[in-house]
């Protein structure tokens, strides 16, 4: 696999926080879902405050800390449209477990 095992757990754990928020059982997310669910997590760690896709809990404190979008890539480790499907494959899996 492409994606470095650190940044795939990064990954794995704010996909989670973001099923978690959402109430999705898990075991019915698909691959294809899991590419929303990647957008949905890149949304809510690059996006500045004020953007309306930033999930913030009842406090109005954001779910997942901002990082700059230089640290926090949609298409981490030079993957391609291929190899990030093969990371969030080896996630769901995982997450399925």
């Amino acid at each position: 696999m492409k994606i470095d095992n650190n940044i795939l757990e990064v990954m794995k754990k704010n996909i989670s926080t973001i099923i978690h928020y959402y109430k999705i059982d898990v075991k019915k997310v698909t691959l294809n879902e899991m590419h929303y669910l990647w957008f949905k997590t890149f949304a809510n760690v690059t996006y500045l405050e004020d953007n309306a896709n930033v999930i913030k809990d009842n406090k109005g404190i954001r779910i997942l800390p901002f990082i700059d979008r230089e640290k926090y890539l949609l298409y981490p480790c030079n993957t391609n449209d291929t190899t990030l499907q093969t990371g969030l494959k080896a996630i769901l899996t995982e997450l399925q477990k």
